[in-house]
């Protein structure tokens, strides 16, 4: 990402992931420049105003931005047969570890790469798949029978809910909020003990930074757990 100011308020980002690029800027005479620059050196297709990138698509109204992924969704359904399985209402079923999948005869088949699928989709624009996929990550060594079809349910609750979106409303106001929310668990996992972390940043009620990892350590209390959330989310938000 490269990120251009001048004092006269005027500014310029651009996004770059490999060949795909995201330009937005304060002052659209001043995007369009940028692009012609661009153009002049590089052979480039354009879209303006943007509609997608890296598969997540962009709607954009006078007073809001959303964002959603449910094309993808729907290729993640087709590819893994899963286009007519019943939704469901949770990604996994409540207080699960990966402990619960552990022991099952072992499974041979595309795990790895339904994994890598919604591990994309959950750091991008569904952190209410996150958790789940976390846990059943963990796995990837020795995939389960009963893994995989906690991965198949997470399909099944993306299909019923593959139209929720991540919605950023316009600022009226320059006084926004910023608020951030940290957790953890203690010690669920019963493998190797070790607590998970979870955090969400929030942009005007939006989610704009979000995580969930099983911590290094062992913390010797639900305290120690939550101080070692509480310190790895301040500082991602402070960076």
């Amino acid at each position: 990402m490269h990120f251009h100011s001048e004092k006269k308020g005027r500014k310029i980002i651009i996004c770059l992931y490999v060949d795909d690029l995201l330009i937005a800027g304060s002052d659209p005479d001043e995007v369009k420049t940028v692009i012609s620059l661009l153009q002049n050196e590089f052979e480039m297709s354009k879209s303006a105003p943007a509609t997608e990138f890296l598969g997540i698509r962009l709607v954009f109204t006078p007073t809001e931005l959303k964002l959603d992924q449910e094309e993808y969704i729907d290729k993640m359904l087709k590819h893994f047969n899963m286009c007519d399985s019943k939704p469901c209402s949770t990604p996994l079923e409540p207080k699960c570890t990966s402990a619960d999948f552990a022991n099952s005869e072992l499974f041979e088949g595309p795990f790895r790469e339904l994994i890598g699928s919604l591990l994309y989709l959950a750091v991008t624009t569904r952190p209410d798949i996150l958790f789940s996929v976390n846990c059943l990550s963990q796995l990837q060594e020795k995939p389960t029978v009963a893994a995989w079809t906690g991965l198949k349910r997470i399909l099944r609750y993306l299909k019923g809910t593959k139209n929720f979106k991540l919605v950023y409303k316009k600022l009226h106001n320059p006084n926004f909020n910023i608020d951030l929310y940290a957790d953890a668990d203690w010690a669920s996992d019963t493998i190797d003990r070790k607590s998970v972390s979870g955090y969400v940043l929030m942009f005007c009620n939006c989610p704009i930074l979000w995580c969930c990892k099983k911590q290094n350590c062992i913390s010797l209390s639900s305290t120690e757990a939550e101080i070692i959330a509480l310190s790895k989310s301040l500082q991602d938000l402070l960076y």
